[in-house]
């Protein structure tokens, strides 16, 4: 009888730490998209691990957090996005990783005076709706960061 109370209580440990983590997983999600549409480029990186990698269907993959802020700034110096959350993420738990699917369609208006967003890698057209996937892991202060990041057309 006991082992089944302790199996009991280890599940509904793990079940409220599951709902905590994918809850703080889905905040980190809401920000994220949060600072793209704001091209706050300081809150985009924040949720981002130092040995993060970019790797966009179209081009070379970005490596670490400072080669993935470099990208952003032409990214965010010459548009203004808009994103449409078509599927919210769905998270898979194991351990201090996590996976991420959702899919969102970004809407991207070019600023004054741009013609073209001039960075390999970058999503270029007015509408993109994309299919993304992510690894993150769990960071050095508990808290979940993207590791991983990718996509692919819809």
């Amino acid at each position: 009888m006991k082992s089944i109370v302790v199996f009991f209580l280890i599940g509904l440990v793990s079940a409220s730490t599951w709902a905590e983590d994918s809850q703080n997983i889905k905040e980190l999600y809401k920000r994220w998209a949060e600072a793209v549409e704001e091209a706050d480029i300081d809150s985009y990186v924040s949720v981002l691990h130092p040995q993060v990698k970019l790797m966009p269907p179209q081009s070379d993959p970005f490596e670490g957090k400072e080669q993935y802020r470099k990208f952003l700034e032409p990214v965010f110096s010459s548009a203004v996005y808009r994103i449409d959350v078509e599927v919210e993420p769905e998270i898979e738990l194991i351990g201090d990783v996590a996976l991420a699917e959702y899919e969102y369609v970004i809407h991207i208006d070019l600023k004054d005076g741009k013609d073209s967003i001039d960075q390999e890698g970058a999503l270029t057209a007015s509408r993109n709706h994309n299919v993304y996937f992510d690894v993150l892991v769990r960071g050095s202060s508990g808290k979940w960061e993207v590791y991983r990041h990718t996509w692919r057309s819809k």
